[in-house]
């Protein structure tokens, strides 16, 4: 009888120690991708400035930090503030034509502040769509311009849903621990590292400051 018991122990005990291997073998179920809407979107980039923070290039297992790779890179970035302009998923990004950086002597934490000239806005010549398989915003480069000369047409990129974190007004930014930013990714060839993937980094920037009546300029700021 105890033997009958022991073996049935052991009997039990193989089967639990099998289904936990079967368990264990079993790959973990793939989460579904992030998918963002449309007009939540739309209406948090609507008329909003963003601030270039970082660049890099990705080919292989090797990561290239584009700031430090082309040093026209950072020049720019802290020149040219881009805006968007994006209805139900469709519009175009301009920048800021006058912008440059300040003290930071009123905000808080590590932000970085500039003063922008809120009237005029320029062309970058990229545009806006809203990508529905993707279930994200996508970006694609139309022309080349002076202002813009890195930019070359055709091109197509699009916001990765997972970075899409900007829905925060300034005291909520102020406060965040995780601060609030976007990602946007694209593909590309190189001639000589054959297929590369960008990623971009942009922050929003909040406006803290304008003189009444001043229609020329304003201060913001962003933390990078």
């Amino acid at each position: 009888m105890k033997n009958l018991v022991l073996f049935a122990l052991l009997s039990m005990a193989g089967v639990a120690q099998f289904g936990c291997s079967k368990d264990k073998d079993r790959p973990d179920p793939k989460p579904e991708p992030v998918r963002l809407d449309r007009d939540t979107v739309s209406s948090w980039l609507a008329r909003s400035s963003f601030y270039i923070t970082d660049a890099w290039r990705f080919a292989g297992k090797d990561s290239v930090d584009m700031f430090k790779e082309d040093t026209l890179l950072p020049l720019y970035a802290n020149a040219a503030f881009l805006h968007f302009y994006i209805e139900k998923g469709n519009g175009e990004i301009m920048f800021h034509g006058g912008g440059s950086k300040i003290p930071n002597t009123e905000i808080p934490g590590n932000a970085l502040t500039f003063s922008l000239n809120i009237r005029i806005f320029l062309p970058t010549q990229m545009i806006l769509k809203w990508d529905e398989e993707r279930g994200t915003l996508g970006v694609e480069t139309r022309a080349t311009t002076s202002y813009f000369p890195m930019i070359v047409p055709g091109k197509k990129g699009y916001l990765d849903p997972a970075s899409f974190n900007v829905k925060m007004s300034a005291e909520q930014a102020k406060t965040a621990k995780v601060k609030p930013a976007m990602r946007f990714i694209y593909d590309d060839d190189d001639p000589k590292l054959g297929k590369v993937t960008y990623k971009i980094t942009m922050k929003p920037m909040y406006q803290y400051y304008r003189e009444p009546g001043q229609q020329v300029s304003a201060k913001y700021f962003v933390y990078p």
